[in-house]
């Protein structure tokens, strides 16, 4: 616990330490997005995107960038196009984006309706922002900050996200929750998927993926199945790489959760990332060695990441009920010491 009496005795203003840094981005193609910075005083700093769904762009610990930033760079939700092959042209990664919240995965077209790659949640701007970093009633400091998103279509869906991004004083971790709301009178299907990106210079040669060893696995394509023992070993950069793909069942925990570590044992650091099994049943991991395009992609999702239409006529995209909501909450640590580091990778392996 750090009293606030004792830290202003040291400060002329706790912004010293951690809080929040409200800023609008004003040339380029990202021109235009207002970004909320967390610092946490332990050296965790996280950019949230107002303007895009409240994802996290940016993330360091202690000077090392934790997330990969796709070649377009951060661009602003304006030149957003919902047409084939746009995605690519215009989509800048990031720490996480979400996926959804009608489509995950590769475009397609369902019910004569257009679906871009990865869905148009994450280029959809927020309200009822809210940012707070103040001491609450029992004395922690508490740092959060919230918006709500929407998907709709007259005549068609009408689907909310609203989220939270939370964490305290010192600490090495934080919180996404989000309630995905329906406000329509019929159920409608739904689709969401959490794209962590992790980039150089955390993700390195000799990286790797932890999963429980009861964790069952299947490769997208016959070329990722060519590569399925190598899947949780990461390379240095490979000249004109293809991306590998991997879908993994992992169990979850006693209490319904289940996890993820990515460890760079070069740097003694490791990121652990859990989230409810019920939530979130399948795990994607997208595995980009090629150079220029360095990443490693871990995809919580709710659906198979097959496309609306594909998931549709298997009868395996999830629905909503009328005027109900779901709730979803991931937790993203960073771990810094090799004890804690060994008895994650542990603990992780044996559930």
């Amino acid at each position: 616990m750090y009293k606030k009496e004792s830290l202003l005795r040291y400060t002329g203003s706790l912004q010293q330490i951690a809080g929040i840094r409200t800023y609008e981005c004003n040339n380029g193609m990202a021109k235009g997005i207002t970004t909320t910075e967390v610092r946490t005083g332990s050296g965790l700093v996280l950019s949230v995107l107002e303007n895009k769904n409240m994802d996290v762009y940016h993330l360091e610990y202690k000077g090392i960038n934790f997330a990969f930033y796709y070649k377009n760079g951060l661009v602003s939700p304006e030149r957003f196009l919902p047409i084939e092959n746009e995605f690519l042209a215009y989509a800048g990664g990031g720490m996480m984006y979400t996926t959804g919240l009608q489509n995950s995965g590769p475009a397609n077209t369902e019910g004569g309706l257009y679906q871009p790659l990865h869905g148009r949640i994450h280029s959809m701007s927020a309200d009822n922002i809210c940012r707070r970093a103040d001491y609450d009633k029992d004395g922690t400091f508490r740092i959060n900050v919230s918006g709500r998103s929407r998907e709709s279509r007259l005549f068609g869906h009408n689907l909310t996200l609203n989220r939270s991004i939370s964490t305290e004083l010192y600490a090495k971790d934080f919180y996404i929750e989000d309630t995905i709301e329906n406000e329509t009178c019929r159920e409608s299907f739904f689709s969401l998927m959490y794209h962590f990106n992790f980039g150089y210079p955390f993700l390195d040669e000799g990286v790797k993926v932890v999963l429980s060893k009861n964790t069952q696995t299947t490769a997208r394509s016959e070329h990722s199945q060519k590569f399925f023992d190598e899947r949780f070993e990461m390379t240095a950069p490979i000249d004109n790489f293809e991306e590998h793909l991997y879908y993994h069942n992992i169990p979850a925990d006693a209490n319904g959760l289940s996890y993820v570590l990515v460890y760079n044992p070069k740097l003694s650091l490791a990121v652990r990332l859990s989230f409810n099994k019920k939530a979130l049943p399948y795990l994607g991991e997208w595995k980009s060695m090629g150079s220029g395009d360095y990443a490693l992609g871990i995809l919580p999702a709710n659906n198979l990441l097959r496309g609306r239409n594909e998931e549709k006529e298997k009868g395996v995209l999830p629905l909503i009920a009328a005027f109900a909501s779901q709730k979803v909450r991931l937790h993203f640590e960073i771990l810094d010491s090799q004890e804690d580091i060994n008895a994650a990778i542990k603990e992780i392996e044996n559930i």
